[in-house]
């Protein structure tokens, strides 16, 4: 793709240069390259015309049903059991205080039943997930993946174009989040692997074909697909989830109901 990763070599050469110290005592700093540069998305001088030769990913997509599943995740050991736990009684997990509005992480926030919309800037994919308000930025300026990221619930992800598909690559999930299914757990080692591409027999259907790879709770790759629809006439609203939290939560995570008396 000839667009944020072609200008890389360029950008970082005109962009603020870091002191190594300075950038040794900040590990964190993920705005920076390795040698102390500005990484291009964050760069003085990019190139908007470059978001040209994107693909139009611009309107409201919504989920188009469930995710394609090819039958149980493959997983092994403890991850194994826990799974079949959840199965043995129905599909229910036991409650983990959802009632605190904590998001789902990856890969769920992509399985959520409401929409998402994708700003596409240079060297960045920004998705918004209508749930929660959840946002996720895909890095597609060249930088690598962190070698030891702090978990986070939707990971840390980096990305680049093949043609009109975005590869993206996602590590660093929080191990409390879930694969596509519940009771489906991982270990701090989940790599995710997706594949976005719009469906080239219809514009405005995007398929995501993800792979989940976990040395430690996965005996295989495991592969699933998922699908949205455009709606251009449609825009996002808030979606508070804390703002009406005032009934307490029980032993059982769950909100206690409170009879209000008349």
């Amino acid at each position: 793709m000839k667009t944020f990763l072609t200008h890389a070599a360029s950008l970082a050469a005109i962009s603020l240069s870091i002191c190594g110290a300075a950038y040794a005592q900040n590990p964190f700093a993920a705005s920076l390259d390795p040698v102390g540069h500005i990484w291009p998305a964050n760069a003085e001088e990019v190139s908007y015309a470059a978001l040209d030769e994107l693909p139009d990913w611009r309107g409201i997509w919504l989920p188009a049903g469930r995710p394609e599943l090819p039958g149980a995740p493959p997983l092994k050991g403890e991850y194994l059991r826990i799974y079949q736990e959840a199965v043995a009684r129905g599909g229910e997990e036991v409650a983990e205080r959802p009632s605190n509005c904590l998001p789902p992480g990856m890969p769920s926030v992509m399985y959520q039943p409401y929409n998402i919309e994708f700003l596409f800037t240079p060297g960045k994919v920004t998705i918004i997930q209508e749930a929660y308000m959840q946002l996720r930025r895909i890095f597609t300026d060249g930088r690598p993946l962190p070698e030891d990221p702090d978990p986070w619930f939707n990971g840390h992800s980096i990305g680049h174009w093949e043609g009109d598909t975005l590869v993206v690559e996602t590590i660093g999930v929080k191990d409390s989040t879930r694969l596509a299914v519940i009771g489906a757990t991982h270990s701090d080692q989940l790599k995710i692997t997706e594949r976005m591409q719009l469906d080239p027999n219809d514009k405005d259907r995007l398929v995501i074909t993800t792979i989940f790879e976990d040395p430690l709770a996965l005996s295989e790759p495991w592969e699933t697909t998922y699908a949205y629809t455009r709606r251009r006439d449609w825009e996002q609203i808030e979606f508070i989830c804390a703002e009406n939290d005032r009934n307490p939560i029980g032993d059982d995570g769950l909100t206690e109901f409170i009879h209000e008396e008349e």
